[in-house]
């Protein structure tokens, strides 16, 4: 991968984590799924909250690449 792809990617990742954060931490699951449209629709906050640390974990990955 290009550097400087990469370097984008990261970005994206991040401010979508910045995202999920706010959403997992001041929205209830139906508000959640009512605001975003590529965010997965999710069932319980519980597993908002575990696709927030996948995303999470993806970046880590990402970065270390």
């Amino acid at each position: 991968m290009r550097e400087e792809l990469k370097k984008e990617a990261i970005a994206l990742l991040e401010n979508y984590l910045e995202d999920l954060r706010y959403w997992v931490g001041y929205y209830e699951v139906d508000g959640i799924n009512s605001t975003t449209a590529g965010t997965p629709s999710f069932e319980t906050i519980e597993d908002a909250k575990e696709y927030h640390l996948m995303v999470k974990s993806v970046l880590k990955e990402l970065k270390n690449a």
